[in-house]
């Protein structure tokens, strides 16, 4: 029986059994941003933190604009794709993001509607 209870400590004490956490870290950069009220567009300064998987893929985008009070959190879901929740709308939904914003401003994105990021990446 001690040997049974000996064996058993060291096959499961060892760290080949251990199963790994990943860690992702976080990169975090400022981007101007733009609301639509109307016909008329707010600009602002937002944060943006991403997560990336290994390989390069996006894994998380938080976007925080303090001006407007507004917090966008985006994330890769393996079932239903990327899902967005807002701090206006406050549930998840399934968003695409789109092409907006004039051209001779910059690349402008639709993170959410009516809310667009200039230069971020859609993978």
């Amino acid at each position: 029986m001690k040997k049974f209870f000996v064996i058993a400590a060291l096959l499961f004490g060892s760290p080949a059994f251990a199963q790994e956490t990943k860690t992702y870290r976080p990169f975090r950069y400022e981007t101007a941003c733009m609301i639509e009220r109307g016909i008329q567009t707010y600009l602002d300064t937002c944060v943006v933190i991403e997560t990336r998987e290994t390989g390069g893929a996006l894994r998380t985008r938080n976007i925080f604009s303090n001006k407007f009070g507004l917090t966008i959190k985006g994330r890769f879901d393996k079932e239903k794709g990327y899902m967005t929740w807002d701090s206006h709308n406050k549930f998840e939904y399934k968003w695409e993001y789109k092409i907006g914003g004039n051209g001779d401003l910059g690349a402008w994105t639709y993170v959410m509607p009516g809310f667009l990021v200039q230069n971020v990446s859609w993978d």
